[in-house]
């Protein structure tokens, strides 16, 4: 079952169905692209989560390498 779909003009509301083939299938496509654009939007999000959480753990690996070879450097040298 379709819901009674509505478009706002000019903060009026008005029922899709009402208009014309040609403005039906506008709305479509708009809200087809919208829910395009959500989706893109959510992935962008995971992908930046991601970045944040390896950029996080390359900080942590890269202060942990330093850190062994300051240790190292620090450490007398048996003879």
């Amino acid at each position: 079952m379709e819901q009674n779909r509505t478009i706002t003009v000019d903060n009026v509301e008005y029922a899709v169905s009402q208009f014309s083939q040609e403005v039906q299938q506008a709305v479509s496509i708009y809200n087809a692209i919208s829910l395009d654009n959500q989706k893109a939007q959510l992935e962008a999000m995971k992908c930046q989560a991601a970045l944040q959480t390896i950029g996080s753990q390359i900080t942590q690996a890269v202060k942990a390498e330093l850190a062994a070879k300051t240790e190292g450097a620090e450490a007398p040298k048996a003879e």
